[in-house]
């Protein structure tokens, strides 16, 4: 997956999860086009020695979630559903790279599709559904 060139990044990392496994990087690439990063290391490993799922799984949530907030003007939404498909495995030093895109979003729900990409290989697919919350 390439990324296209001087998109504008805005870094999560903050007091949260998002703090322990980032920084994460969110970028807008276009109408329905959103892009996010992780740079992998040890941290990010599991016992076999390339990215533990549960990062890759974070990685997705954090991105498919931040293009259904940033479609909506920035509204809190929660993750409600979110099916994923292991394709590869990613190792440390790589940049796991991902792309989400809007499928259809309501006045109440956001549908998003997701992939990961890492030295050139897709790693997951996924799908979910994100609910936008009330002020209050």
């Amino acid at each position: 997956m390439e990324m296209p060139p001087d998109l504008t990044w805005r870094v999560l990392d903050h007091d949260g999860f998002i703090g322990h496994m980032g920084p994460v990087a969110l970028a807008r690439a276009g109408e329905n086009d959103w892009r996010f990063r992780l740079d992998l290391e040890k941290r990010h490993m599991n016992m076999g020695g390339v990215c533990h799922g549960g990062v890759s799984l974070s990685l997705l949530d954090t991105g498919m979630g931040g293009a259904a907030w940033q479609s909506a003007d920035f509204a809190r939404c929660a993750t409600i559903q979110l099916d994923s498909h292991f394709i590869a495995a990613a190792k440390e030093g790589q940049r796991l790279e991902g792309k989400a895109w809007i499928i259809r979003r309501t006045a109440e729900l956001a549908f998003v599709e997701g992939e990961l990409w890492a030295g050139g290989r897709q790693t997951m697919r996924a799908s979910g559904i994100w609910k936008y919350l009330s002020k209050g």
